[in-house]
């Protein structure tokens, strides 16, 4: 069965289209699921994760693992789905991890494409935006790993929101996962570092589908 994370903290509908039933039981958010059956009701999903317990799409994330694409030629490389907000680690075509990630808003879109790592920083400032508008400077940016221009994989110490969009292009990962991938990325590079490099595990970013 395709597992996913809940996303809202709820409590399941006892069919699809219904209304939150109490006595069903309070399921938090960041909860692992599995999704039993799908059922579309005015053109929207709901997925059903046990017995007469329904929840609608749009509070479950799910992984959905891909074949490896052809321009993705190193053995280790990641997937990002912006329409699910998940990452999955690959080795070849077997997944090996999965996580929520919180990607760039429309106005600051994380761009679709294959990439390569090429930098990675242990801890690393960020700034950008505009002065009194959406300007930010961040210190220490855990586990930073660059792959399409000033867009990186790293941690967020500053916010909980993994599972939607919410940052300037970036992927946001928890403070653990982002940890996890960059030792993961490290062990094939050699170093816990980089200088520039042009051959970094792959990274295709891609739309399960449209989001909403």
């Amino acid at each position: 069965y395709t597992m996913g994370w809940l996303l809202t903290n709820l409590y399941p509908s006892r069919k699809p289209g219904g209304e939150p039933f109490e006595r069903n039981g309070w399921h938090s958010r960041y909860e692992p699921v599995y999704v039993y059956d799908t059922v579309e009701i005015e053109n929207e999903r709901w997925y059903q994760i046990g017995i007469d317990k329904w929840v609608h799409q749009h509070n479950i994330a799910k992984v959905l693992p891909v074949e490896q694409p052809a321009d993705v030629t190193t053995e280790r490389w990641i997937s990002i789905d912006l329409y699910e907000q998940v990452a999955i680690a690959y080795e070849n075509d077997q997944p090996v991890f999965a996580t929520l990630v919180a990607s760039g808003l429309d106005q600051w879109p994380t761009r679709e494409g294959t990439f390569n790592i090429y930098l990675r920083k242990t801890r690393s400032p960020m700034s950008g935006g505009i002065p009194g508008d959406d300007y930010y400077f961040l210190e220490e940016v855990p586990w930073t790993m660059y792959f399409d221009g000033d867009i990186a994989l790293h941690g967020a110490y500053w916010h909980d929101g993994f599972g939607f969009r919410r940052s300037h292009g970036c992927v946001n990962l928890s403070i653990t996962d982002s940890r996890w991938l960059y030792d993961w990325v490290a062990e094939v590079m050699g170093t816990e570092w980089s200088t520039d490099i042009e051959d970094g595990p792959a990274v295709y970013v891609y739309s399960s589908g449209e989001y909403d």
